[in-house]
C-alpha cells in the first residue's frame, strides 16, 4: 500500500503557478467518497478547498461532453471517460494519476499521462515531498 499520495502532491501544486483542471464530474465524485467513507462534516471542508484551489480551470458536463464519441472507443471503463473528456475540455497538457489501468488503455497516445511521482519530479517537486511519496507502507 503506498502513503496517501494526495496532500504532498496538492502542496507542491499549491506553491507553483499550474494550472488545475477540474470538472463537475470530478467535484461530484470527491464529495460522494467524502461523504461516504468520512462522514458529512468533511464535505464542507474539501468542498471548500476544491473551489478555493488558485488557477483552477473548471470543466461543465456542457465542456467535457463534446469529447465523449471521440474517445469513448479507446477508453474501456466508462466510468474514466468524464475525466478523459475534461483533460481535452480544458487543454490540459498532463493527467496525472495513480490508475495504471487507465493509463494501459488505448487512450494512452493521445493523453500525456504521470503518476504522482513522475509530475513532481517534473515540477521540481521538493526532495522531501518526493521521497514521502515514494514510501511503502508494509
Amino acid at each position: 500500500m503506498t502513503v496517501n499520495l494526495a496532500q504532498p502532491l496538492c502542496s507542491e501544486i499549491l506553491e507553483r503557478d499550474i494550472l488545475v483542471v477540474q470538472s463537475d464530474y470530478l467535484f461530484d465524485e470527491v464529495m460522494h467518497w467524502f461523504r461516504e467513507r468520512k462522514g458529512k462534516d468533511s464535505v464542507g471542508l474539501v468542498r471548500t478547498y476544491l473551489l478555493t484551489v488558485p488557477n483552477r480551470e473548471f470543466v461543465s458536463k456542457a465542456e467535457w461532453s463534446y469529447f465523449l464519441d471521440k474517445v469513448r472507443d479507446d477508453v474501456a471503463d466508462r466510468d474514466d471517460l468524464p475525466h478523459i473528456c475534461s483533460y481535452f475540455a480544458g487543454g490540459a497538457e498532463y493527467f496525472v494519476t495513480t490508475n495504471r489501468r487507465l493509463t494501459q488503455m488505448k487512450i494512452r497516445g493521445k493523453v500525456n499521462f504521470l503518476s504522482p511521482e513522475e509530475f513532481l519530479m517534473l515540477i521540481g517537486g521538493s526532495e522531501d515531498t518526493v521521497s514521502r511519496m515514494n514510501k511503502r507502507i508494509p
